[in-house]
């Protein structure tokens, strides 16, 4: 990957980052309350629910491109088969 490559995925995924240098801020800590602790796991959960609805789409997104290119090569196939 490039270096632009690179700063470009840094800047889509930066509040990724920034979310997952917070939870180890959390983590670290040696006390933590139950409020505290609650409402950081809430948020976790609510990313994950987040990445999980991301990831649907993107799968759903390769099988409609695969499906589609498996259309196109059968039709070329079957083309180059008739001449």
């Amino acid at each position: 990957m490039s270096e632009m490559q690179h700063d470009e995925a840094e800047k889509i995924f930066r509040d990724d980052f920034l979310f997952i240098e917070r939870t180890k801020k959390v983590v670290s800590k040696q006390e933590i309350d139950l409020i505290e602790l609650r409402i950081e796991y809430n948020v976790l959960a609510e990313k994950y629910a987040q990445l999980l609805k991301n990831a649907v789409r993107i799968a759903r997104m390769g099988d409609k491109a695969q499906k589609k290119l498996i259309r196109i090569k059968e039709k070329l196939d079957s083309g180059s088969q008739s001449e």
